[in-house]
């Protein structure tokens, strides 16, 4: 430990010596890490971090499928006989999208609603700040006329009144009693401000008009496979009571994560992370470039070292060390800049390209992934230096060194004694 803490602070030193060199290679090192850091974050956020709701796991998409291929939207018929013959979900709920106009001052204005079945904020496992869920009788025509709040509509729209449930909300021509306030989070990404409950309506309620999105969430135990199997029973038992309007559908249980998120997008992402990890690739090797050109200079110190005593291995630790402070230092700067890129890209990127739940940070995952980029990218351009240091010849750089040593002496000592006649040699 003291060997490699005595290395690091050699190597800090030659970087201070060399503030030229130093900064070309932190700057190209810093702009290949930062720029994968970036895009990591969207990646990560995108496709590979957990969903943050309660066990994400268990949440699942519910499609109906025309002749086993293209998913499609389910009609109203469809999901309230899965939602009484299926034995796989703890619970199943429906929902749809709606524009509804919200009169809060004179001005009314347009929100973005989404009706949903008693219960669908329960298969989310969405928290609530203030109130409570749907009743399954609000999801009955009549008894209909309740509104859940975001968070942002909450804080944007009514001040963050804490004692707004039980207020009548006017929307629409109608009056509708608040009797809830997500708690922050996910939900406060996606286009909808407000839930409201979804009665069907008895003209609604058919298997032909396929216009509403199920979400269920699975009991403890039961895997994908294994509803995907339920469903098709219960698909098949629909088809056989309704063969007119029913015949050749089917029922597909999907995982929620990046279910609703295009190939192309998916595929477009993981190019990105693979072209900007090449960017890296060519600053390491732009970088071990440049120590090979500085290790020639640094011949003799390396004879010197190995003609007192340091073994191969401690030269090539040395050399190593210094490679990754360098890369530390570039790593370091590189998170000031993906910062500044992700700002950047957030700002360029169209709404809603990306999951509502995809929350673009530098968190943790994506620093360890910097982390690991930074040890890496030193590892990767400092072991050629490094072998080039154990690999010198020490007899030959010293014999070298000594003759030029040695006319650089005599050329001295003759300078010395013709032009200083008061020098007197015995």
């Amino acid at each position: 430990m003291r060997n490699r803490w005595r290395d690091l602070v050699f190597g800090f030193r030659l970087l201070w010596k060399n503030p030229g060199f130093t900064a070309v290679a932190v700057l190209a090192l810093a702009l290949g890490i930062g720029a994968n850091t970036a895009i990591f974050s969207v990646v990560y956020a995108t496709l590979l971090a957990p969903l943050p709701y309660n066990q994400p796991d268990r949440i699942v998409m519910v499609w109906s499928k025309i002749n086993n291929d293209n998913r499609n939207g389910v009609s109203a018929g469809d999901f309230l006989d899965w939602q009484r013959q299926n034995s796989s979900f703890d619970s199943i709920a429906a929902f749809t999208g709606r524009q509804m106009s919200l009169s809060i001052s004179a001005h009314p204005e347009q929100v973005q609603a989404e009706p949903c079945t008693p219960g669908f904020l329960h298969v989310l496992g969405q928290p609530f700040l203030l109130g409570r869920d749907f009743l399954s009788e609000e999801g009955q025509l009549g008894k209909d006329q309740e509104v859940i709040l975001t968070y942002r509509l909450w804080r944007n729209r009514f001040g963050g009144d804490k004692n707004i449930l039980g207020q009548q909300v006017r929307m629409d021509g109608q009056q509708y009693t608040v009797v809830g306030v997500l708690a922050a989070g996910a939900t406060d990404r996606v286009q909808s401000e407000l839930y409201v409950p979804l009665a069907f309506k008895p003209e609604q309620i058919n298997h032909d008009f396929h216009w509403i999105l199920v979400m269920a969430r699975l009991k403890p135990g039961v895997a994908v496979a294994q509803a995907n199997a339920d469903m098709a029973s219960v698909a098949q038992h629909i088809a056989t009571q309704y063969p007119k309007s029913n015949q050749g559908w089917g029922a597909s249980v999907e995982p929620l994560q990046n279910d609703f998120l295009d190939r192309n997008v998916v595929r477009a992402l993981w190019i990105l992370l693979a072209a900007v990890g090449f960017v890296l690739l060519i600053a390491c090797a732009n970088v071990a470039n440049l120590l090979l050109a500085r290790g020639t200079a640094r011949q003799k110190e390396v004879a010197v070292r190995g003609a007192l005593g340091a073994t191969r291995a401690q030269l090539f630790g040395q050399f190593l060390t210094e490679s990754v402070t360098l890369a530390g230092i570039g790593g370091v700067l590189g998170i000031a800049l993906a910062w500044a890129f992700l700002k950047g890209i957030v700002a360029l990127m169209p709404p809603f390209t990306l999951p509502s739940e995809a929350d673009v940070t530098l968190n943790i995952p994506v620093l360890l992934f910097t982390l690991a980029a930074t040890m890496f990218s030193g590892i990767l351009f400092g072991c050629a230096p490094a072998f080039q240091a154990v690999r010198l010849n020490l007899n030959d750089t010293l014999k070298e060194g000594g003759r030029s040593g040695s006319g650089a002496g005599k050329h001295k000592v003759r300078y010395a004694r013709w032009s200083s006649p008061n020098l007197h040699w015995r």
